[in-house]
């Protein structure tokens, strides 16, 4: 008896991917940048990421953050679309930000000039092509996109697809029966998509607002996104980023679902967010009155290392 679309595996279908299996078992994936977060979270092609938090919590930041850093470490190449950040522009504006640490904004004393634009524009196109509307009329599903993240990946090097966000989609699920029957399509047909074509697929996803405890709101879940089961049961990798106060610069990152095991583990970190320089950095304590920010470095480099005397790193509140 035949199945159309299925198939029974015999051992000539597998063999040869057995024994990769077994050679990668407990292979992590990209080291992006922190020790911290290297121990919870590493970023493998043929896999996926669901990113969520609160508006102002900074999680396309991060998102963003270990793009720049699979760039500069690996040369890899990516493909976003994210109206969430702005038009092409804002977009492009705040990649050179992050690759330079030089701000678009003429008041502050790291601004940017115009030949430095000039040398990081061609990197950033290079590394990343920003997908932005031209019609304002035109529609895009998120299979439309994985798809075009396929056809480019065809014609030259693409690594991941970003969605940032899953609500500037357009999502017909009336034509599968309701949201959840929607869910029950379009994920798995994502993570196939990834694992066939070796592709890291990510998605911001905004969450539903949460309860509060001891007037503090708890950071928000998978099952705090619309359809939430379906997301938690098809998902791979699913990062929450918190920020209590939006005003300081102290964020929690959640780990709320690794797969593959050998990307990380649950858990969660702290890191600090330097608005200057639009980047990430950990902070130690090597000794008393002693603060180190550590910027995010290839895992065989030094990582780059500012010291403060006296003043502690966290809850930098911004003016």
């Amino acid at each position: 008896m035949e199945l159309n679309g299925f198939k029974i595996t015999e051992a000539g279908d597998v063999i040869t991917e057995l024994f990769k299996h077994r050679d990668n078992y407990n292979q992590k994936g990209k080291y992006l940048g922190f020790k911290s977060l290297h121990e919870h979270y590493s970023m493998s092609l043929g896999n996926c990421t669901d990113w969520t938090g609160f508006p102002m919590s900074g999680k396309t930041q991060v998102l963003m953050e270990c793009l720049m850093n699979t760039s500069k470490f690996y040369n890899w190449k990516h493909l976003v679309y994210f109206p969430d950040v702005g038009n092409n522009v804002e977009i492009i504006a705040d990649l050179i930000h992050k690759k330079t640490g030089k701000s678009f904004n003429p008041d502050d004393r790291n601004v940017i000039k115009d030949s430095e634009i000039t040398q990081a524009i061609d990197w950033v196109i290079q590394h990343f092509k920003v997908l932005t509307r031209a019609d304002i009329k035109a529609k895009l599903t998120p299979v439309q996109f994985w798809d075009m993240a396929v056809e480019i990946q065809k014609k030259g090097e693409l690594h991941t697809a970003s969605i940032d966000s899953w609500k500037d989609l357009n999502h017909p699920y009336n034509e599968y029966g309701g949201y959840a029957q929607y869910l029950e399509y379009v994920l798995p047909y994502r993570n196939q998509i990834a694992e066939d074509n070796g592709l890291h697929l990510h998605t911001i996803i905004h969450p539903k607002l949460t309860e509060k405890e001891n007037g503090k709101r708890n950071p928000p879940s998978p099952y705090d996104l619309k359809g939430g089961s379906e997301w938690f049961n098809s998902g791979k990798c699913m990062i929450t980023v918190h920020r209590e106060d939006p005003t300081h610069n102290l964020a929690e990152i959640h780990f709320n679902k690794i797969k593959p095991r050998s990307n990380g583990n649950i858990g969660s970190i702290e890191i600090w967010f330097d608005k200057e320089r639009l980047s990430y950095f950990e902070q130690t304590n090597p000794a008393p009155n002693v603060y180190e920010k550590i910027y995010g470095a290839p895992q065989k480099e030094e990582p780059k290392i500012l010291t403060n005397l006296g003043q502690k790193l966290n809850n930098i509140k911004w003016t």
